[in-house]
């Protein structure tokens, strides 16, 4: 390949939009009921270890409950749904270049390419991953 035909590679693969977003994965088992004692797979919309997409805090919660993109159980599409915190592990910055997440980030104000949203989000992977946890163990 020669220098031309990188320049215009690398050109290209710049141009593909792209977001930079908070991705985890939904945990694999979680009890349930009154006395804590059922175990249940994921949750009732996600199977355990389901990539979500997550956005912004969108309201004044502590980020408890959070929007999400992801693949639900019943639809292989992805669908937009709120879940807790809690049920999300595996915390992480991720360059995503899906155009269906790409494009509701940004029409619902979601995270976006900036430099802005890796800080707001490298803040965030300082105190989820703990809070997480600690949510585990309730």
């Amino acid at each position: 390949m020669d220098d031309q035909e990188e320049i215009k590679e690398e050109q290209s693969r710049s141009s593909i939009p792209f977001v930079w977003c908070l991705v985890g994965n939904i945990i694999e088992e979680r009890y349930f009921g009154e006395g804590k004692e059922q175990i249940k797979q994921g949750t009732k919309k996600f199977r355990p270890h389901a990539k979500v997409y997550c956005f912004p805090a969108q309201w004044g919660d502590g980020y408890e409950e959070i929007k999400v993109i992801g693949r639900t159980r019943r639809r292989k599409n992805y669908s937009t749904v709120i879940t807790s915190s809690k049920y999300i592990t595996n915390w992480r910055l991720q360059k995503v270049f899906d155009p269906f997440v790409v494009k509701m980030m940004k029409e619902n104000h979601g995270w976006d390419e900036t430099v802005e949203s890796i800080r707001i989000i490298k803040s965030m992977l300082e105190w989820l991953p703990q809070r997480t946890i600690e949510k585990e163990k309730d």
